[in-house]
């Protein structure tokens, strides 16, 4: 592979950015593999430590639920809570990123809900954990927001699903793995806060790695352009209210489609995961954390195989492919009374995820020019999440109510909702980003 590799730029000129609608000029530059390569793995690692940060409730909810003495419905409602601050951060994130840049919001976003992961492990006040879990979500959601975006901008547009969801959410799900891992190893030996309290250590490793990466090409011209505007002109910072932008509308609803069935999709079977083989199959919580730490390895590769598809033969029928699969898979999951059956189609249920993701977050950071990109992208998932803030807490309620088999079923309809957005959406495959953003 060559050491560069060709990637258009929007050298935007200063008048073609002030402008609502215009892309204005494009330069080509070239940006090397190793820098593109390390900004993925670089967001990809963050946000595989979100996972972590995120998953370590789901995982040990039994043993939490215990030691706190809550039922439940009440982790459910945590989880919901959760759920608050990762919509607020997504908006905040995706809007600071294009205030002060990708890479210095990445460095915020992964300080604080490193920290606060942290801190919620030194405390046994319910109220204060809730308060900790809720901080946890607003840093945590800027790894997507901020990430996804960000490696768009450095990848070129012949794999850029690959660079971005693929490699991104793969590391996703590593670091669910990582996090199974220290559920079954630091659990037994110390309990469960210091799987919390040990999260500060990747989030410093990570904060100081992303240091040493370089700041989007695209946004640093964007950046420029408008800067030499201000000065030369004596213009006043041009504020773009992205909602007046012609064809936004449509695009941002589609993309409240798509994240509204990924984030329930998501909230809704992960963090009752284990809790549903517990009481369906009546494994052991360890045996429970063991399968979905495999179901996560299966996620690991779907990943690549769908953004890898997407970039083949285009994200729309890529996504409506996805969906299908899911569907199928969450009913059988859902209705088995194998466990061997469940293992099967459970674990291309929870691969899946993967794959859906990883072709929606790509498709979503091509919507929007570069100075509104990180924005756009806030508001389209930040509203899907918006909707799954009451995943958990139906979730749980309904398990508690109606036993496990219902509330996961149900879960296959959110997926008629990404047919709908990918049949309303242009395509994007193959395409720089100023060929297709608005």
């Amino acid at each position: 592979m060559n050491s560069e590799w060709s990637a258009a730029d929007p050298a935007v000129t200063a008048a073609g950015e002030a402008q609502a609608g215009a892309p204005g000029r494009i330069d080509v530059h070239y940006i090397p593999f190793r820098e593109a390569l390390l900004v993925a793995i670089a967001a990809g690692l963050g946000y595989g430590f979100d996972a972590y940060a995120v998953n370590i409730f789901g995982l040990l909810g039994p043993l939490i639920a215990k030691d706190l003495d809550i039922t439940v419905k009440a982790i459910g409602l945590i989880g919901s809570i959760f759920l608050v601050g990762y919509t607020v951060g997504t908006i905040g994130f995706g809007m600071l990123a294009d205030r002060i840049g990708r890479r210095d919001a990445l460095g915020y976003s992964i300080l604080l809900y490193g920290i606060t992961t942290a801190l919620g492990g030194l405390t046994s006040n319910l109220f204060l954990f809730t308060g900790l879990r809720f901080l946890t979500g607003v840093g945590g959601a800027g790894e997507l927001a901020v990430g996804a975006p960000y490696t768009a901008e450095m990848w070129p547009a012949r794999v850029r699903a690959v660079g971005t969801g693929g490699i991104m959410f793969s590391l996703y799900s590593l670091g669910y793995i990582v996090a199974a891992i220290a559920a079954l190893v630091i659990v037994p030996r110390f309990g469960w806060q210091w799987t919390f309290i040990f999260a500060i250590v990747p989030a410093v490793l990570v904060f100081l790695f992303r240091r040493m990466i370089q700041e989007s090409v695209r946004y640093r011209h964007a950046r420029a352009a408008i800067e030499a505007l201000i000065k030369e002109e004596g213009a006043v910072r041009p504020r773009v209210n992205i909602w007046t932008i012609p064809g936004a509308t449509r695009r941002i609803v589609i993309g409240w489609l798509l994240y509204i069935a990924n984030a329930c999709g998501y909230w809704g079977i992960t963090v009752f995961l284990t809790t549903f083989m517990v009481r369906k199959f009546h494994v052991a919580p360890s045996t429970a954390i063991y399968y979905a730490m495999l179901f996560y390895v299966v996620q690991f590769f779907l990943s690549y195989v769908g953004t890898g598809l997407s970039d083949l033969i285009g994200r729309r029928p890529a996504g409506i492919v996805g969906a299908l699969i899911m569907i199928a898979c969450t009913i059988e999951a859902s209705t088995t009374t194998s466990l061997q059956g469940f293992l099967i189609f459970g674990g291309v249920m929870v691969g899946m995820l993967g794959w859906l993701w990883g072709v929606g977050d790509t498709y979503l950071s091509e919507f929007f020019r570069t100075s509104v990109r990180g924005t756009g992208f806030g508001i389209m998932v930040g509203g899907g999440r918006t909707v799954s803030i009451a995943a958990p807490f139906l979730v749980g309620w309904g398990i508690a109510t109606l036993g496990p088999t219902i509330p996961f079923m149900i879960t296959a309809a959110l997926w008629v909702l990404t047919i709908i957005g990918y049949l309303m959406g242009p395509e994007t495959a193959g395409r720089e980003l100023e060929e297709v953003a608005l």
